[in-house]
């Protein structure tokens, strides 16, 4: 799963050794809309991790200011996912944030591609790359504590791996809805059924 993810269309951009930057857009548009509604979702088990949305947020709008537009104006904000796992527990909590840990912590193994390509940095439109002004060692060291107090039997160690697969799932799926923008705009659509002018 983790492989079928990095060669996705959507993010297939940032490991192409020719990225462009509407590919690269495309792609800070789209992890923008799986983790703004996924951190939320982390509740406590978020304890010593420090928030992405805000760094995806900063490098939309400085990616639109690099490309002359006006942040809102031009381009809309993008769609936000909806289908999307809800642990109900510590251990399931933790599955997730070791699926959003890993995927930024993987992104500083590509920044340095992505600055020699697209001539992007931690503070002009690849902050979430970087992990701008985050202490990953202890993010990874505030993991491991929570881990070894709520993953600690078959059980708890089961729920965590199973919210880890449904949330590599969600992304998946949230990837494939923006590859066809139409299942997202079906959400919005009134029913077939449905009279317009009732």
């Amino acid at each position: 799963m983790h492989e079928r993810l990095h060669l996705h269309p959507v993010l297939r951009p940032l490991t192409q050794r020719r990225p462009t930057p509407e590919g690269y857009l495309g792609a800070v548009r789209a992890l923008y809309g799986f983790v703004i509604p996924m951190e939320p979702l982390l509740g406590a088990e978020a304890r010593g991790r420090t928030a992405r949305s805000p760094l995806l947020a900063a490098d939309l709008r400085s990616l639109a200011e690099d490309g002359g537009g006006q942040p809102g104006r031009d381009r809309p904000e993008p769609p936000l996912a909806g289908d999307l796992p809800r642990p109900a527990t510590a251990a399931a909590r933790l599955g997730c944030r070791w699926v959003l840990d890993g995927s930024a912590h993987g992104g500083r193994a590509m920044l340095p591609h992505l600055q020699r390509s697209l001539g992007v940095g931690p503070d002009r439109g690849a902050a979430y790359f970087a992990s701008a002004g985050i202490d990953l060692e202890a993010e990874r060291g505030s993991l491991k504590v929570l881990l070894d107090r709520f993953v600690t039997t078959e059980d708890t160690r089961r729920e965590a791996v199973e919210a880890a697969g449904a949330t590599f799932a969600a992304l998946e799926r949230w990837l494939d809805q923006l590859r066809e923008p139409s299942r997202i705009a079906d959400h919005d659509r009134p029913s077939p059924d449905r009279d317009p002018g009732a």
